[in-house]
């Protein structure tokens, strides 16, 4: 691979700049120039493909990292980026082929739950993700319905540890999401538990785990808090509820009848009750 001239390399770093400052525009406009004049350099086509990944546009992001691993084969990041943007379009025989290069299938549920992040509204909302390959998972939590998202959906997520959820049982890598790949069939409700305690919860929860219902805490549960230390692995704790005199509650349902059920299913079990019953549309 040739080397760029020196005016290249200075265009190079201001476009680094700009990428950094979060102004893509003028940071793609000058990646794409130092291409032209410079089609052997692999740096500024690593960059594109970051960029139109982050941007989740799918297929700039595959052409660019394509043509980035063509020049620099070893670069392990680009090949990443190459099986997340074939994953993405459902290209799955070269998804097969990269993630074959790392040792890993297409379907790799053996590598462990992980943490999945997507900014929304001004915050993180933290989600479980049952890993079904390696850049695509199941949500097994239920997300506020803010996010756009629902338990059982399956999503696209990053390579890249931007922290760790930490509880006193587990310490997971929370990664970026990149997108909705499949859409679940489970709506998302919500009520008032009233004087619950903990043996309450429990019952509820196993109830709805034995009719294959999703059930979360939202008191806490699914917007984890970072700690003060935002550097480059920041902690996100996940912080047990305590009893108190009304808790809010999720429940994940294919229809509002399954969730209403084992509601009242609970009701009777533990002589306590339920109040504002809420259909969230997602």
């Amino acid at each position: 691979m040739q080397e760029p001239s020196p005016e290249l390399r200075v265009l190079y770093e201001e476009a680094r700049q700009y990428e950094e400052a979060r102004d893509h525009y003028n940071a793609v406009k000058l990646y794409k120039r130092i291409v032209k004049e410079a089609s052997h350099w692999a740096p500024p086509l690593i960059r594109l493909g970051e960029i139109y990944k982050y941007r989740q546009e799918w297929k700039p992001a595959l052409y660019y990292n394509k043509k980035a691993v063509s020049l620099d084969a070893g670069n392990q990041m680009a090949w990443w980026n190459v099986g997340i943007a074939a994953t993405a379009l459902k290209k799955g025989r070269l998804a097969r082929n990269v993630w074959s290069k790392f040792g890993m299938s297409t379907d790799e549920p053996s590598l462990g739950p992980v943490s999945v992040r997507l900014f929304c509204q001004g915050q993180f909302e933290i989600f479980w993700v049952s890993r079904l390959g390696p850049a695509r998972g199941l949500i097994r939590n239920i997300p506020h319905p803010r996010s756009g998202r629902r338990y059982g959906d399956i999503v696209l997520f990053d390579n890249a540890a931007r922290g760790y959820h930490t509880s006193d049982a587990y310490r997971l890598p929370v990664f970026d999401e990149l997108g909705l790949i499949k859409r679940s069939h489970y709506q998302t409700f919500s009520c008032i538990l009233q004087s619950p305690d903990n043996r309450d919860v429990k019952s509820l929860r196993q109830l709805c785990r034995e009719e294959g219902l999703g059930f979360e805490v939202w008191a806490n549960a699914s917007r984890a808090f970072a700690s003060q230390y935002f550097g480059d692995t920041p902690e996100f704790y996940f912080h047990n509820f305590e009893p108190q005199s009304e808790l809010l509650v999720a429940v994940a349902a294919p229809r509002q009848e399954a969730a209403l059920a084992v509601l009242d299913a609970w009701t009777v079990i533990s002589l306590k009750g339920y109040a504002d019953f809420k259909v969230h549309r997602v």
